[in-house]
């Protein structure tokens, strides 16, 4: 399951379009429902105020829910179960436009706001909640949808959408919305009908509704997790058997596979394989009928929680221990306190036998837990003078002998023979061959070697190397995520003063001081500077450390930290640095991933083969002053500013967030991304390119060397094109594709390795499959499409078999095409393809000239809006920078000062508005 969030949503608006009264009890028509069992749902529902009746004191069961309704009860729920929280002022109003746009009521205003601020919905499933002014009934897939992404925030989606594909008619419900309906299936908020239906595009009644609110309600209120101590976990690496002590005393035995038992990392979305579960780890868990389904570690155990020093032991004397330290990578040798206790499989052994059985067991690997103490004794300092020092003496020693031993680390390279990698909190790099038989692994699945080398060498990616006697590698486990349990960072602060006795930072009026030594051994802790030739972190001892402070002090020269900690919240890094942008650009400041993008739903975005969510932010290329040090990722727009967070869209016009949203949300496009992402798996920059796309030919603009393609999806994406792009074939040129007549045609592009489309296949051409059959201006649409100077009548389908094509007016619907070609005020030139019975089949509307009352313009989604005399608001797509005079007021006042003023449009060749006058 997801981690749990506060969802911010505006208080419970009024409770929806229709007269409620606030009482369950005594519905008189409770017994007029769909089933039976509904009057107890129903009346749930209205005790909790999350669904009401009307004022006669009826509730309607059979009632459709209207979209508008859906999303308001949604709204409800949340702020019931206390998970929301009220958009501000700004955060609503950046939506009023769209609000105004499409007729959104305004008692559902708020609800829609939040529903697009935390992408339960989007712009294009607005166009379903009104017709006009009156409000559309939902259907249950679109319902679901709602639903679905405001419990995915919490819970995991399945991409195969197991629980959902098992509804009879799964293959009903669209692509986009599966994975949600799964999710509420899993969650048994929704279920299908007596004949295991679900019914996707039917109409949601009350009653149903009901259901979905009760359901999620206590979902969200009860939760769904179960929390206990795992007392008992052995397994061999795919089943395991697993006992958990719950809180409330209860011991559960399960047998679980690592195949269908996810396990995470806290309250985040971290995956890790089921073998890192430990005896002692605080879990939460679901089960369903004696199974597992998902584990989530919520504290813990872990030898570094445990140990001071945790490695391995290549040597023990009479006065000390030398062992490779797991923090560091590097070899240390400890002195041994008088009074040193040793253990071995935790039992207690003296040091004389201890000794023996380390000579015995030569042949084995002697791992060790140390813990240690400083004392404050007399010595002497680098110059030889009689001072106080402080010395660190290892007091207990436990010690458990393995036949190989395990080292984790940030892969480096890796070729046929061997992996590169630094060890986990080391700047230290070791290389390790395979042995004759070694087994790879990606987390728990067994993969061939070139399957390890693809993922070793797409970004960061962390490996476990299992190392027999020989030193050679005998198992290699791959994971985007590490394997040991994240560091605890510091905020970056001022740095006050460095020693060889600790670290104090400057925290506003206090300081906060970090002592080096028996709480924090110097010989766990590895300290950086910047080194501002390379742009990136060197690791240096203490007193190199303390000479860079000390030096860049003495010229007033601000120094900044940062300090890490290990698990068991002993210090393990220092970071000095004169420029805080420095923890934004070094080679440790983000993890990488090189890969095909899998998915995007919501601002959650996955890649091909990984198990890691990564999340976007909202707002990318956010322009800043060039010449400020700032302490994020920065680089350059197309137009060459310095930005915070870029994002290009190579193959692209504009390099945009809504851009990449379009190519990695749809089905038609194979979008490759390169990113960089924080500690938290945030984004913090992205270049991305399109490498095949397939749809249908929207327009061609051979001198712009822009292609515009329509995916199945419906989603209207322009890819740049070179300047002559290939057709594979001798049947047709780039030129004729650039034709009105292959305007609708399925296309196949290909790209080259800067996203542009170098060869177009015609797959299916509209073309030959039958061209234009007339064309002109529109002069009637009423009883029949006329043309002007035309004395034909070319009779209307029905929209749903009307290929409508509509390059200027901002629609998808027929009717206000009709509209548009009947009103005075608006020219439309049309070209149709005709069937057999001379019924236009396909249309291409374009508009050539229109005047009418100004209303609207939207610079964002380059959209206008007027009023006609005929009453008629039409909404047209313009050009990307748009001439807008009217009455000489400024273009970014025209929504204030312009509004009402009658104003002349004139379009170019391509049907987009190019100029406003008035």
């Amino acid at each position: 399951m997801k981690k749990k969030i506060t969802l911010a949503m505006a208080a419970v608006m009024a409770s929806s379009c229709m007269n409620v009264t606030g009482y369950a009890a005594g519905f008189k028509d409770i017994n007029d429902v769909p089933w039976d069992g509904a009057k107890a749902v129903i009346n749930s529902v209205a005790d909790l105020g999350l669904l009401n009746g009307y004022e006669d004191n009826t509730f309607r069961a059979r009632n459709n829910v209207t979209y508008c309704e859906a999303i308001q009860m949604l709204y409800s729920v949340l702020v019931k179960t206390g998970t929301a929280q009220q958009l501000d002022a700004a955060e609503q109003y950046k939506y009023t436009t769209f609000m105004q746009a499409y007729n959104i009521p305004t008692w559902a205003q708020s609800a829609v706001s939040y529903g697009l601020e935390k992408s339960l919905i989007t712009t294009t499933d607005m166009a379903k909640f009104m017709t006009g002014k009156t409000s559309n009934s939902a259907t249950r897939q679109d319902v679901a949808k709602m639903f679905g992404n405001a419990m995915a925030v919490r819970y995991d989606v399945d991409r195969k959408a197991a629980t959902a594909s098992k509804f009879n008619d799964y293959y009903r419900i669209s692509e986009d919305a599966i994975i949600l309906v799964d999710v509420l299936a899993r969650l048994g908020i929704i279920n299908g009908d007596t004949g295991n239906n679900f019914n996707p595009t039917n109409n949601i009644n009350r009653a149903e509704m009901a259901v979905m609110l009760n359901k999620t309600y206590e979902v969200l209120k009860n939760g769904m997790e179960t929390t206990g101590t795992v007392t008992a976990f052995e397994g061999d690496g795919s089943t395991y058997k697993i006992t958990i002590k719950t809180d409330a005393g209860m011991a559960l035995d399960f047998n679980a596979t690592a195949k269908h038992v996810k396990l995470y990392s806290g309250s985040t979305t971290q995956e890790l394989a089921l073998s890192r579960l430990s005896v002692g780890d605080k879990v939460s868990f679901t089960y369903n009928s004696g199974a597992l389904d998902t584990i989530r570690i919520v504290d813990g155990s872990t030898l570094q929680q445990k140990y001071n020093i945790t490695g391995y032991i290549t040597a023990l004397a009479t006065d000390k221990v030398t062992i490779e330290n797991d923090n560091t990578g590097e070899t240390e040798k400890i002195e041994l306190d008088s009074d040193c206790l040793f253990y071995l499989d935790n039992k207690s052994i003296k040091r004389a036998d201890l000794q023996t059985e380390l000579k015995d067991n030569s042949d084995k690997y002697a791992y060790a837990g140390i813990n240690t103490n400083s004392k404050v004794e007399k010595g002497k300092d680098s110059s030889g003078n009689s001072t106080q020092v402080e010395n660190t003496y290892a007091t207990e020693v436990y010690v458990t002998f393995y036949e190989q031993y395990m080292s984790s680390g940030i892969v480096s390279t890796m070729d046929d023979t061997s992996i590169t990698f630094k060890a986990s909190d080391s700047s230290a790099t070791s290389r390790t061959y395979f042995a004759s038989g070694c087994t790879y692994y990606i987390n728990e699945t067994s993969v061939s070697l070139s399957q390890l080398k693809s993922l070793a060498n797409s970004g960061t990616v962390y490996v476990k190397v299992t190392v027999d006697k020989t030193g050679k590698a005998t198992k290699i486990i791959l994971s985007e995520e590490s394997f040991t349990v994240s560091s605890d960072t510091s905020s970056i602060y001022e740095v006050a003063d460095l020693s060889d006795t600790g670290i104090v930072l400057k925290n506003g009026s206090n300081n906060l001081t970090y002592k080096f030594g028996s709480t924090n051994p110097v010989s766990n802790i590895t300290f950086y500077k910047w080194d501002t030739s390379d742009d990136d972190w060197l690791s240096c001892k203490l007193s190199n450390a303390v000479t860079y402070f000390d030096t860049n002090d003495d010229n007033n020269k601000k120094v900044y930290g940062k300090v890490e900690f290990n698990s068991g919240k002993k210090i393990n890094k220092v970071y000095l640095s004169t420029q805080k942008s420095s923890w934004s650009t070094g080679s440790g400041a983000y993890t990488e991933r090189t890969a095909e993008v899998a998915s995007l739903s919501g601002n959650t975005l996955k890649f091909k083969d990984s198990t890691v969510a990564y999340t976007l932010l909202n707002q990318y290329n956010v322009k800043i002053d060039g010449s400020k040090d700032v302490d994020v990722i920065t680089g350059t727009d197309s137009n060459g500013n310095t930005v915070k967070y870029p994002l290009v869209m190579l193959g692209s016009p504009v390099s945009s967030l809504t851009v990449f949203r379009k190519m990695a949300e749809s089905s038609g496009v194979t979008l490759y991304a390169e990113i960089k992402a924080d500690g938290n798996n945030v984004i913090q920059s992205i270049e991305a390119r399109p490498t095949a796309a397939k749809g249908n030919l929207v327009s061609y603009d051979i001198d712009e060397k822009e292609l515009v393609l329509e995916t199945t999806d419906g989603k209207k994406i322009t890819f740049t094109t070179a300047r002559k792009p290939s057709t594979g074939t001798d049947d047709y040129t780039y030129e004729d594709i650039g034709t009105s007549g292959y305007i609708g045609s399925a296309l196949t592009l290909s790209f080259d390795k800067d996203g542009i489309v170098q060869k177009i296949n015609v797959s299916e051409n509209a073309y030959l499959s039958g061209s234009i059959s007339a064309k002109g201006t529109a002069e009637s649409a009423a009883n029949g499409l006329k043309f002007s100077g035309n004395s034909a009548v070319y009779g209307w389908l029905s929209s749903s078999n009307t290929d409508l094509h509509s390059y200027s007016l901002n629609t998808t619907s027929l009717d206000r095409v009709k509209s548009a070609i009947e009103d005075e005020d608006v020219t439309v030139y049309a070209e149709v393809r005709l069937n057999e019975k001379n019924n236009v089949e396909r249309i291409n509307v374009y508009i050539k000239d229109a005047k009418g009352a100004f209303q609207e313009y939207n610079n964002d989604t380059k959209l206008l809006r007027i009023l006609t005399e005929d009453g008629n608001k039409f909404t047209f797509n313009t050009v990307a920078n748009p001439t807008i005079n009217i009455s000489g007021v400024a273009k970014d006042k025209v929504n204030d000062l312009a509004v009402g003023k009658t104003v002349k449009l004139t379009f170019n060749s391509d049907g987009l508005l190019q100029s406003v006058t008035g």
